[in-house]
């Protein structure tokens, strides 16, 4: 246990992030200043072998209201607020027999992590800190005499500060910190505000009709602007149009390079890049031009006037872009009923998702991972050349988003044949086969699958049809024969960090 006798200030230390605490604590203890803070902090702060008085245990209040009260209590704060050049404020402080604190560091619990994260209204509002912003505004109100501190970012500047001048901190350096903590603060309580506002928002929507004439539906606003902002043009939106343009976003978000999406019940249908947008829409529409009748279609790039008079030939429903161009908004609303939506301020992917059932509401995390060259191992002995991995990245990203049983085949970034929401793999991969003989026989193409393939039936299917190389996720405990018929056929075979399951 680190202690020094000589001890005649102290630093009240009580943070959520406990990041870098060793390093913090060393520091101080060199320059005799003693700590003082709360429960879970408090237990840190002695586990890394420092001495640490508990605040409950000196104001003699325990913490109480499942610890939402801690550091509200008058003897904290008349320690951190009194005027040091006060004698009466000296006097009133003296009376008290509590430590002296110099230096307040504090960081807030994570509100704007939180909310994106926790459904549960309940638990979001435990994430609202009192303590924590009201010890902090009074450090800084003190700051003449009181060091405050919001961030581990700032440890080193201040240990340095603390260095230069021999145990004490500059006025300079305080009064910065002081202005950065009713900066922080103050950004703190606005997003709280912003969040409890969001949720009066309980304006519903009436739509059309739900998925069929017969079902009734509408639209629950969870934010102060929807996807109804944005539409720019065309006929109102449906049901199915709101589905239909919530899984090409998350598609979309998958690619940076100019990229097209075509949806078509809520599965892609085309999907390509390309060098320039319009090449990619080419693509994405030759990928399987029955399919993209009456489809979505998404791009992650500006619509030109060049591209509009190309969209404007074919019959689709809704067009979603970042932006259009003055030019390309007069040929597309030429088409009164075809929507258009700006897709700029609606790329954002929730960090929950969440569906009802018969008897509650089912919860998980969103899918982030980012698909790339560390996503995939190689099993096989054959290795594809960069451009063929390139291909195996891109059926991967789009089978992501494809219900399941999915199968994607990819060639020069094109999807070329995709089999969706099928009860057996083998009839997935059938499907992917077929689409790819009405325009694409004898091409030499590359297959992700979302999830492992159980049997070598599919992998046969695959070699007799030019298949080159294939990314599965591993986990059957057939995957030995599937690596063993891959080496025996000339096959590259690739596993992939995870499933990409999308029911």
């Amino acid at each position: 246990m680190v202690y020094r006798s000589n001890i005649k200030k102290y630093a009240l230390i009580s943070v959520f992030d406990k990041s870098n605490l060793k390093f913090l604590c060393n520091n101080l203890i060199k320059h005799n200043i003693g700590f003082v803070s709360t429960g879970s902090t408090c237990d840190k702060i002695r586990d890394l072998g420092f001495r640490c008085q508990e605040i409950s245990k000196l104001t003699k209040v325990k913490e109480m209201l499942d610890g939402r009260i801690k550091s509200l209590n008058h003897k904290v704060h008349a320690s951190i607020l009194y005027k040091r050049t006060s004698l009466s404020h000296q006097k009133s402080f003296i009376k008290l027999n509590f430590p002296k604190i110099d230096y307040v560091i504090v960081n807030l619990y994570p509100f704007e992590k939180t909310q994106d994260s926790i459904l549960d209204k309940n638990k979001i509002i435990d994430m609202i800190d009192i303590g924590g912003p009201a010890m902090l505004r009074s450090a800084a109100k003190n700051f003449e005499s009181v060091t405050t501190i919001c961030s581990p970012a700032d440890y080193k500047k201040f240990i340095n500060n603390l260095n230069i001048n021999k145990g004490i901190t500059s006025i300079k350096f305080r009064k910065l910190m002081a202005s950065k903590i009713f900066e922080h603060t103050s950004k703190y309580d606005s997003l709280i505000s912003t969040w409890l506002k969001e949720k009066k928002l309980t304006k519903k929507i009436k739509l059309k009709y739900g998925e069929n004439p017969d079902q009734n539906s509408y639209f629950q606003k969870s934010k102060s602007k929807t996807i109804f902002d944005y539409k720019i043009g065309g006929k109102e939106l449906g049901y199915n149009n709101i589905l239909d343009v919530n899984e090409g976003l998350s598609c979309i978000n998958e690619f940076k390079e100019p990229t097209c999406i075509i949806i078509k019940h809520n599965n892609p249908c085309g999907v390509a890049s390309d060098i320039n947008i319009n090449k990619a829409f080419k693509k994405a529409y030759s990928s399987d031009k029955k399919s993209a009748f009456g489809g979505v279609v998404l791009v992650n790039k500006k619509i030109t006037n060049d591209l509009a008079k190309i969209l404007q030939k074919y019959f689709f429903e809704i067009i979603v872009a970042p932006s259009f161009d003055k030019k390309s908004l007069s040929t597309l609303k030429l088409k009164k009923q075809l929507i258009l939506i700006e897709s700029n301020k609606l790329s954002k992917i929730k960090n929950i998702n969440f569906r009802s059932t018969v008897s509650g509401t089912l919860y998980q995390k969103n899918n982030y991972q980012r698909i790339n060259n560390k996503f995939l191992k190689l099993v096989s002995i054959k290795q594809s050349p960069k451009s063929v991995i390139e291909d195996l990245i891109f059926a991967f990203k789009v089978v992501k988003h494809v219900k399941s049983n999915a199968i994607v085949f990819v060639k020069n970034k094109q999807t070329i044949g995709i089999g969706a929401g099928q009860m057996s793999r083998l009839d997935a991969t059938k499907i992917a086969l077929m689409k790819l003989k009405d325009s694409f026989s004898k091409t030499r193409f590359a297959c992700a699958s979302d999830a492992f393939f159980p049997f070598t039936d599919s992998i046969k299917l695959l070699k007799r049809n030019n298949c080159i190389a294939i990314v599965q996720p591993k986990g059957s405990k057939n995957d030995s024969k599937i690596i063993d018929y891959a080496n025996k056929n000339n096959i590259s075979l690739y596993f992939s960090k995870n499933r990409v399951f999308k029911h």
